[in-house]
């Protein structure tokens, strides 16, 4: 198990640095042979295979700590709930096989004394003792369900950090003009007097707003 942690960690390694190193798409213009330097989506895309890395390759700073903190909200309920179901499991399983073994006793004539199986069928675990069968396994069932719930969450946080980084890869060159604008007036229509039977409701004031977008 360590060798393979081993090889896998040093997969991981080997393919950020071969991200990082790799031949960056260059452009050159008519007038001059200055090298531009461009932004890939595509090594973004892969950088955020780990998450985090992706954003810092964007230098999107300020997005690391709304990553870390879905992942670490979303893994506390899973492990909680993980370990909250095991508890209950282990205790449903005692109360079941207690219930299961009957009293037996049988009587020895050795030793002229009757021996039972009373020691076997004693469950001395805590929430065994304090809950009913019933309420063991609805308890179990549902932080079963808590802890699915939550590693779903954590999967889907996972697939969103990664859109997330390649999204802002591909908007990377986007200028916004400091011009840009947006205009709302009112407009009202006057009637067409003129041509009322040909266009119905020619005769009618028209209302409405109008939107100019200046960029």
């Amino acid at each position: 198990m360590k060798q393979l942690l081993n090889s896998i960690l040093t997969t991981v390694v080997i393919l950020i640095i071969s991200v990082c190193c790799s031949n960056n798409v260059h452009g050159q213009s008519n007038s001059d042979s200055t090298t531009i330097l461009k932004h890939s989506p595509k090594k973004a895309t892969l950088l955020a295979l780990i998450p985090g890395a992706g954003q810092i390759y964007n230098k999107k700073y300020w997005k690391l700590p709304i990553v870390y903190a879905g992942f670490g909200a979303t893994g506390y309920f899973a492990f909680y709930a993980r370990g909250q179901y095991l508890k209950y499991n282990e205790a449903y399983i005692c109360k079941v096989n207690s219930l299961d073994n009957l009293l037996v006793v049988e009587y020895n004539a050795e030793q002229n004394s009757y021996m039972s199986n009373v020691n076997e069928t004693v469950c001395k675990n805590e929430l065994a003792t304090k809950y009913s069968e019933e309420e063991l396994k609805y308890y179990r069932d549902s932080f079963r369900r808590d802890m699915e719930f939550s590693f779903i969450l954590m999967a889907a946080w996972y697939v969103l950090q990664l859109l997330d980084a390649t999204v802002d890869a591909h908007l990377y060159y986007w200028n916004v003009d400091d011009n840009i604008s947006m205009k709302i007036e009112p407009v009202i229509m006057q009637p067409n007097i003129s041509m009322p039977s040909v266009i119905p409701g020619s005769a009618i004031n028209h209302n409405g707003l109008k939107i100019s977008v200046n960029f």
